[in-house]
């Protein structure tokens, strides 16, 4: 076999599933040989930002850092590639709902979201940074992979129950020579642990009191953090004040206990490994025998949302229909020429103004 072999990847059904401040993600069926085909999803960087330094090297950390974390419950990176219209990154497409919609369902129906679930996806994801933390580069030292940005909407849950993190696009490792200082804070202010959001060093701690947020979150259904102002959220997250008369009356105790120890002001009082705060939420929902699987979630997921499971061709047009909301869109002619992936045009001003890095939110693959 040769020692190097040369590929041309070819992209087709392309289809826009996100935009945001960096750039957009496309939804696409990448082609093979013999009629292979497998569906991706193409994350491209804006051509005004291909040409920004500072943003580019951003944008290829993502896919150098991300690229050997292989687990289950971390959305995987395939390649990294540049066309004529700039850089972008073939990853894995995940067929599901955001964890955003996830709660966003249950606060417009009304219903709780079951703790044990909450839980359930709150310790899939702790496991997925408990890896991502711990990862080392040949010799042996420690990348210190922060992800920044954990929230809901960086969370997907698949049609067969399994969470997933999603975007590692400010990912920040020790060897990462890109310094971000404070008038570039990164991440979302209402999922900023208070030393982020004054601009300090920040650590994996960071990640787990972001994670903390967002199981709150699945519990009262609302953000812990309120703000009319992005000046407003920024101050709460600086203080770090959170209601705890604002959980369910029926929260177990040993719950609001790992709750609070993610939840500290103060880093250096929080979990000091993200594997502990794994096992504590595996505890809390298996000690007493059989908790909750992917299967339990699905089975949920089928239930509540069945919407996610209809998928229908018609008339050379797929079609959608979640929540009773039916979107329907063409698809490409069976003859039509494969086409190469371009990068979408630049989004709205203002668009996700609720982060302050301003990045794709990749929870949109949801379709």
């Amino acid at each position: 076999m040769r020692e190097r072999l040369e590929v041309k990847y070819v992209f087709t059904g392309i289809r826009e599933i996100a935009r945001g401040g960096m750039g957009s993600v496309y939804e696409a069926l990448q082609l093979g040989t013999g009629g292979f085909s497998k569906r991706v999803a193409v994350k491209t960087l804006l051509p005004r930002l291909s040409e920004d330094r500072r943003f580019v090297a951003m944008f290829m950390d993502e896919a150098r850092l991300v690229a050997d974390l292989v687990h289950e419950n971390i959305v995987q990176i395939y390649q990294l590639e540049r066309n004529r219209d700039g850089y972008f990154i073939v990853m894995e497409f995940v067929q599901g709902v955001s964890l955003h919609d996830f709660i966003e369902f249950h606060r417009v129906t009304g219903e709780n979201i079951p703790e044990e679930l909450a839980v359930f996806i709150a310790s899939r994801i702790a496991r997925g940074l408990a890896y991502a933390h711990s990862r080392a580069d040949a010799e042996g030292n420690p990348l210190n992979i922060v992800h920044r940005d954990v929230c809901p909407t960086n969370i997907l849950i698949t049609t067969e129950g399994l969470p997933k993190l999603t975007d590692f696009g400010i990912a920040k490792a020790a060897t990462n020579a890109m310094q971000l200082h404070d008038r570039h804070l990164v991440g979302k202010f209402p999922y900023m642990a208070p030393e982020q959001a004054r601009g300090q060093p920040v650590d994996f701690r960071a990640d787990i009191y972001s994670l903390g947020l967002v199981l709150y979150e699945m519990l009262v259904k609302h953000p812990a953090r309120h703000g009319s102002t992005r000046t407003a959220l920024l101050q709460a997250a600086r203080t770090g004040e959170i209601d705890w008369a604002a959980l369910p009356e029926q929260t177990g105790p040993a719950l609001v206990s790992i709750l609070e120890h993610t939840l500290q002001s103060d880093r250096a009082l929080r979990y000091g490994d993200t594997a502990e705060l794994a096992h504590d939420l595996e505890y809390y929902i298996y000690h007493k025998g059989y908790g909750p699987t992917v299967v339990t979630l699905e089975h949920y997921l089928r239930k509540q949302m069945p919407g996610l499971y209809v998928r229908e061709r018609s008339h050379g047009k797929l079609t959608w229909v979640t929540r009773g909301a039916v979107s329907t869109v063409a698809l490409p002619a069976p003859d039509a020429s494969p086409q190469e992936v371009r990068p979408a045009a630049p989004s709205p001003a203002g668009a996700d103004s609720g982060s302050a890095g301003g990045d794709i939110p990749d929870s949109a693959q949801s379709c």
